[in-house]
């Protein structure tokens, strides 16, 4: 009883916060609703220019923010930047950067498939598809990377979505015994390994809507465990100027 009254008040906050902007919220709604059906609109909050809202689009198995005018007539769908003691500041990656950190803080280690450095200097988070020519490229060095002390922690995002045909594949590879073996030979031998689902399986949809909320496009999709982008396919000589190793 308590969180739900707690997530009612942070509802009206961030209301109250919205119309105090000047941005008309059931207007904006409205607009997206009679103009993009396929969507809902989830979140709105004010935007750091006076007069816009950021709004949080669902759908297609996944979410997009998009910037607005206040009466919800103009959308603006590219980077935000803010000049910031002398440098750009993407807002978007930005915000981006604090979700991701906060998303893989909470993710069980154990439900990744992890190729371990023996002396570990950093760490990184790829998505990564097994039909994706980039993210073979990138397992080939798999070794490299580790013996260079960085350690890979993959997770699923297959490209066509959770009903694609890679993903179906992919189920079976999250659900083998050794999940890392299997990953290997799908990736560089294109031998995918057929066995048992069971409640495994749904976490190539978690972590493809995981994925989604990160502000994945396409793979490689590279990261931190600080949210930061680091890229797609970079080798391992890229990936230490990187992370600065």
């Amino acid at each position: 009883m308590k969180r739900m009254m707690m997530a009612a008040l942070g509802l009206v906050a961030a209301t109250l916060a919205v119309a105090d902007s000047g941005v008309d919220e059931k207007a904006v709604r409205k607009n997206f609703a009679d103009t993009f059906p396929q969507f809902t609109v989830s979140k709105i909050e004010p935007a750091p220019v006076e007069g816009m809202a950021r709004v949080e689009l669902k759908g297609g198995g996944g979410s997009q923010w998009v910037y607005t005018s206040g009466d919800g007539r103009f959308i603006f769908t590219g980077d935000l930047l803010e000049l910031r003691d002398g440098k750009p500041v993407n807002l978007a990656e930005e915000r981006l950067e604090k979700v991701r950190k906060e998303g893989l803080a909470k993710i069980d280690s154990k439900r990744m498939i992890t190729y371990a450095a023996a002396d570990q200097k950093a760490e990184i988070y790829a998505f990564t598809d097994i039909t994706c020519g980039f993210c073979r490229k990138m397992h080939e060095h798999i070794e490299e990377y580790n013996d260079a002390g960085i350690t890979v922690h993959y997770l699923a995002f297959p490209r066509g979505g959770p009903a694609s045909e890679a993903a179906e594949n992919m189920r079976h590879i999250w659900c083998a015994k050794d999940r890392a073996q299997a990953l290997t030979d799908a990736k560089l031998k294109d031998k995918i390994i057929e066995n048992k689902l069971g409640s495994c399986a749904a976490q190539v949809n978690d972590e493809y809507a995981l994925g989604m909320e990160f502000g994945v496009r396409g793979t490689p999709a590279i990261y931190t465990a600080e949210g930061t982008q680091l890229g797609g396919y970079l080798t391992p000589e890229q990936m230490l100027q990187r992370l600065q190793l």
